[in-house]
């Protein structure tokens, strides 16, 4: 009797114990719940257009992943929903006045929504063929460049995901839409390093709901070898990687040539080859910590009918007093990349961002990562273990005067718009100052909420393209919850 009660103890704590959403011991099903309010005061042209809306936005995923000792294979599925959308925000001289112009514009629709599979994959263990830490990778995927393996310290993987990741490749989390890739990745994972390859084709996504569509003239093939945390230092990895571009949409390029000027990429393709590294280092240093982080890309090829050649670096340093109340943090950064700064010769030299995840590097998205130099002190504090304050004061300018000021988060539809956005400055090269402070809590692994704010001190590059209203507001809350 006491053997039958222990038995029925130990299943009940075993069941007890079992990870939400996991079925069996072969198959788990997870999800994702995100809604998010944004309020917007852009910047006013002149004549004058709406700049001033809100948006609601929903995003659902359900997924299942089936584990066996030699395949993995997972299938997502996503709902996204546009609430809201202004359809009086677009200027016919300036273009979308925010995001959620941009989505309107991209969408037609006030409300616009859709259900596409998010991913479908699967994931070959060659381990059975004699190569333990091999895999291979085919189908529908995210490919979270930077991101190639986690080191499994938190604050390291943290500055990871804030800092490296999706720089050139990715688009996920940080727009709500999101892309993935088509294609494989073939991953070889050792305890000291990690050697990743990948050929892949984004899907539509990023403003269009309509995500369920390959870019098929989009190709892009990446390669990253990363010596991971303490192989070579202590408590430092590095990283080597190449990424090929190749773009033949029917669309039009966008540079600082004149719009007849341009050539449609059906006749004369974009093919950019990049080469790039970092360096992130993370040590403690008495009763606090140090960190540090070098990236930098080089990139040649042929923008169309000009030569490319450009380049982007990044140097950051930061000390946590993890010993003081609210664990203060203080973080400098720079970020550099190329502008071209004569429009009429055969060279092409404006920094070219792919495929990224633009708004990680821009929360209040008026730039982006071509052409400009953003330096900024970042404070962090946690007032409690489960919440923390992000502030950021940047100082933003062009870093070509006779380049444009480059907006937007890359290829989104097959045909049609290129992607990203631009405009003439008039030779000035101050963007202004931008402060944005967030507030996030973290109930637990499975739900935290955020709170953000932005406001835009318009230099005079603003005031160029703006003169109705040369500063700006973006205001923002959402949630997240998964399983």
């Amino acid at each position: 009797m006491i053997a039958t009660f222990l038995h029925i103890g130990n299943a009940l704590a075993t069941n007890e114990t079992k990870p939400l959403g996991q079925i069996n011991q072969y198959l788990r099903i997870n999800g994702e719940f995100m809604g998010s309010y944004e309020l917007w005061n852009y910047f006013r042209p002149e004549p004058p257009v709406n700049n001033a809306y809100d948006l609601w936005i929903l995003r659902a995923r359900l997924g299942a992943m089936l584990s066996t000792p030699y395949v993995d294979g997972f299938a997502q599925a996503q709902y996204s929903g546009l609430y809201g959308l202004p359809n009086d925000a677009v200027s016919p001289s300036n273009g979308p006045l925010g995001l959620g112009a941009a989505y309107f514009q991209t969408n037609q629709s006030t409300n616009a929504s859709n259900v596409f599979l998010k991913q479908g994959y699967l994931n070959f263990k060659l381990h059975a063929l004699g190569l333990p830490g091999a895999f291979a990778k085919v189908g529908r995927f995210e490919l979270i460049e930077g991101m190639e393996y986690s080191a499994g310290m938190e604050k390291f993987d943290g500055l990871k995901r804030r800092r490296l990741a999706e720089r050139l490749v990715g688009g996920f989390n940080a727009i709500y839409i999101g892309r993935s890739f088509d294609g494989f990745s073939s991953i070889y994972d050792q305890p000291n390093f990690n050697l990743t390859v990948s050929g892949v084709r984004p899907t539509q996504g990023n403003l269009t709901v309509q995500g369920q569509k390959q870019i098929s003239d989009i190709n892009i093939l990446y390669a990253a070898f990363t010596s991971k945390k303490d192989a070579l230092l202590p408590g430092t990895e590095g990283r080597l990687f190449y990424m090929n571009y190749d773009d033949q949409r029917d669309t039009q390029v966008l540079d600082n040539r004149p719009l007849s000027a341009r050539p449609l990429l059906s006749n004369e393709k974009l093919n950019i080859h990049t080469l790039g590294a970092h360096l992130l280092s993370l040590h403690q240093v008495g009763s606090g910590s140090i960190d540090a982080l070098l990236w930098g890309a080089y990139q040649f090829g042929n923008w169309t009918d000009q030569s490319h050649q450009a380049w982007a670096i990044a140097a950051e340093a930061g000390y946590q007093w993890t010993g003081l109340p609210f664990k203060p943090w203080l973080r400098a950064v720079y970020y550099r990349s190329s502008g071209d700064s004569h429009a009429q010769d055969d060279k092409h030299q404006t920094y070219f961002s792919a495929v990224p995840s633009g708004r990680l590097y821009a929360k209040f998205p008026f730039y982006n990562l071509m052409n400009i130099q953003d330096a900024f002190v970042e404070l962090i504090a946690s007032p409690t273990p489960k919440t923390q304050v992000n502030i950021n004061v940047h100082q933003l300018s062009l870093a070509n005067s006779n380049d444009l000021l480059y907006n937007g988060l890359g290829a989104a539809l097959s045909s049609g718009a290129f992607g990203y956005s631009g405009q003439s400055t008039s030779g000035h090269s101050d963007i202004g100052q931008l402060v944005d402070i967030s507030f996030t809590y973290t109930y637990s692994k499975q739900f935290s909420s955020r709170i953000y704010f932005g406001h835009a001190f318009g230099g005079d590059v603003m005031k160029s393209i703006y003169p109705g209203k040369s500063d700006a507001n973006n205001f923002l809350i959402d949630f997240n919850l998964v399983f």
